[in-house]
């Protein structure tokens, strides 16, 4: 049986400003106004998608503990055309943290007890005296988490450990966790702005009513294709990224359609059969790159079901086009339908990281209506 990191989210300061436990973060005066706040007084949180400031002692980040940091929100997103990082990331010190960092969507603090430095005694002082003792007395205590605290929508995470070596152990067991943290909270947030329209919302009650099922369809796609088994909405833009959603289903079979080989070939068949690359060209259509970028692969739960989540690069087979994608493929029991859904992107030469972000907010929303 697999064994669990142990994980307690150490709730050390409240979740919202008017509860908030941090004595000393900006001394007596702010935190009784802090106390009086409502949530709805507070600021929006700002940013960029995948930003995160990080509130750390800056020779601490280019020392073991800020390789450490960077191992979990500097590695490669997979199954990107081009390498990209999880999230773009500002390091500031407890000196710099004004009202524009506070502010921030994502908000990191970072320390461990061993240090001394003017920044950790800063971040250390944020805690509770109860909070510090379980701190430095337990080493599987790492985390914890708050929204709201200086802006609405904010997410806030602390890490600390009782010294260096114990919250680097820590983060390197829990690279996961901490990134699914931010991740869904990305999804999220870019779930609320895709709005729908009453045109896509009459194409969604469409597919409800002829396939059995719904999907979010923000303002501006269109719908594609329409076939028996087969779905495809699009967004094409005069300039700039295009965006596109398909479903798929056919009757449910065995086990092995879930092999991670043969979500690959069914991805492939359904891109001869309905996408091509050019629509003047029939002869032209989509596959998987599976030379160049390597195909990402897991099996995680979507909506209560074993799921075959797959990140890769596609191209056109004459090599005129190509792109991220990302996909999930799942058994619905009540129809015995075999699921395949995907989200792909064209932004030739720029970034892909936040346009599967929104593909991953759009596919979530996938529903079986019957």
């Amino acid at each position: 049986m697999k064994k669990w990191i142990p994980v307690l989210l150490l709730f050390l300061w409240a979740c919202s400003p008017g509860e908030e436990k941090a004595s000393n973060i900006e001394g007596n005066g702010e935190e009784k106004r802090a106390k009086a706040k409502n949530i709805n007084l507070l600021p929006d949180a700002s940013g960029e998608y995948g930003e995160m400031v990080i509130v750390m002692d800056k020779d601490r980040w280019e020392g073991e503990l800020g390789l450490a940091l960077r191992e979990v929100f500097h590695s490669d997103v997979p199954g990107l055309a081009r390498r990209e990082p999880f999230f773009t990331t500002r390091v500031i010190e407890p000196f710099q943290f004004n009202k524009i960092f506070k502010a921030a969507k994502n908000l990191v603090y970072v320390t461990s007890f061993d240090s001394g430095s003017p920044a950790d005694r800063w971040l250390q002082n944020t805690f509770t005296e109860d909070a510090k003792t379980k701190a430095k007395t337990d080493p599987s205590l790492f985390m914890s988490t708050a929204e709201n605290q200086y802006a609405k929508g904010q997410k806030v995470l602390r890490l600390f450990g009782k010294d260096q070596a114990t919250l680097i152990a820590n983060l390197d067991k829990n690279k996961q966790i901490l990134r699914n943290y931010f991740n869904i909270a990305e999804r999220q947030r870019l779930a609320s702005e895709l709005k729908m329209t009453s045109a896509t919302r009459m194409v969604v009650r469409g597919l409800r009513d002829k396939f059995g099922y719904t999907i979010k369809i923000p303002g501006a796609y269109e719908l594609a294709i329409s076939e028996e088994d087969f779905m495809w909405a699009r967004y094409l833009p005069p300039v700039g990224a295009s965006k596109n959603l398909f479903v798929y289903f056919k009757d449910y079979e065995s086990q092995d359609e879930f092999s991670h080989e043969n979500v690959i070939k069914l991805r492939n068949e359904i891109g001869k059969q309905y996408i091509f690359g050019d629509p003047n060209n029939p002869e032209s259509y989509m596959t998987t790159e599976m030379k160049y970028v390597p195909i990402s692969q897991r099996n995680i739960s979507f909506d209560g079901k074993y799921t075959v989540e797959t990140k890769g690069a596609w191209k056109t087979n004459n090599l005129s086009v190509g792109g991220s994608f990302v996909s999930y493929t799942f058994l619905d029991e009540t129809t015995n339908r075999l699921y395949y859904i995907e989200g792909f992107v064209i932004h030739p030469n720029e970034e892909h990281r936040e346009l599967i972000r929104e593909m991953e907010s759009l596919l979530t929303t996938f529903r079986n209506a019957s």
